[in-house]
């Protein structure tokens, strides 16, 4: 079985304590590429911080409840904009990357042979004993794009009692490779981590049947100088490479 950094709090310290490192919420879908983000930042810098990965929806109601995150990344604009709605908390709010969902079939899926996107849905509408895990649409924006792609593509009313719901997009992953389900929405950039893409195949699903997936980057009032840091760290060329690896893309609005 594949082991993900999910949403329990990762610990990034050495000679610091726990208690002397800020803590940041970043969306579960970005776990990959902001652990090798994170990694790089402290190597340069010497400064540590902790991160907890988990769904928007949670992190949004924890920040409103008084978490005391210093730094969010969102997977949608609407917890930014909740937050900044509702509290006077946020200090600084812009989108940050663009992510991608598709349909990944397991090696050991019934429908393993579909080689395609158009013949995978139609599968799935007929295959009456196929399961598919999507992220919770309830809280989770990748569960959501989800929701929307499986409409769009009229097989909803179809399979949406089949759908197993997991808490995030992590964990949507994890239940997908192993075992159990025959298909699973993914985030792209989970799809491309080298333990997950072996174990499956990967059909990238057009942007256009879903919502934007419009990750946004909140710094909160009262950040620390080693979270700020990292704020503008985030917003630097030297981590574009490694979010395109992972298949985001950088919005054209973004301030640099």
């Amino acid at each position: 079985m594949v082991k993900f950094k999910l949403i329990a709090i990762i610990f990034f310290c050495s000679s610091a304590s726990a208690s002397e490192s800020p803590i940041v919420a970043i969306a579960a879908n970005m776990t990959h590429a902001m652990t090798d983000i994170i990694d790089q930042f402290q190597v340069e810098t010497g400064n540590h911080i902790r991160v907890s990965y988990g769904s928007s929806g949670n992190f949004t109601r924890q920040l409103l409840q008084g978490a005391p995150y210093e730094l969010f990344i969102a997977a949608h604009k609407k917890y930014a904009d909740k937050l900044v709605e509702k509290t006077n908390i946020v200090d600084a709010s812009m989108p940050y990357v663009s992510g991608k969902i598709g349909l990944f079939i397991p090696n050991d899926s019934k429908l393993s042979e579909s080689m395609d996107l158009e013949t995978t849905i139609n599968a799935l509408g007929f295959e009456k004993k196929s399961r598919i895990v999507i992220a919770n649409p309830e809280h989770a924006p990748y569960g959501v794009a989800a929701k929307q792609a499986l409409q769009h593509a009229g097989v909803w009313p179809l399979i949406h009692k089949r759908l197993l719901r997991a808490e995030n997009a992590a964990q949507a992953t994890q239940f997908t490779v192993s075992g159990g389900v025959d298909i699973g929405i993914i985030p792209y950039s989970l799809a491309v981590v080298p333990e997950i893409s072996r174990q499956g195949k990967f059909l990238l699903i057009p942007e256009s049947w879903h919502q934007p997936l419009e990750h946004h980057l909140v710094l909160i009032n009262g950040a620390g100088k080693t979270v700020k840091k990292f704020y503008d760290y985030l917003l630097s060329d030297r981590t574009k490479k490694i979010l395109t690896k992972y298949g985001y893309s950088i919005p054209t609005n973004r301030q640099e």
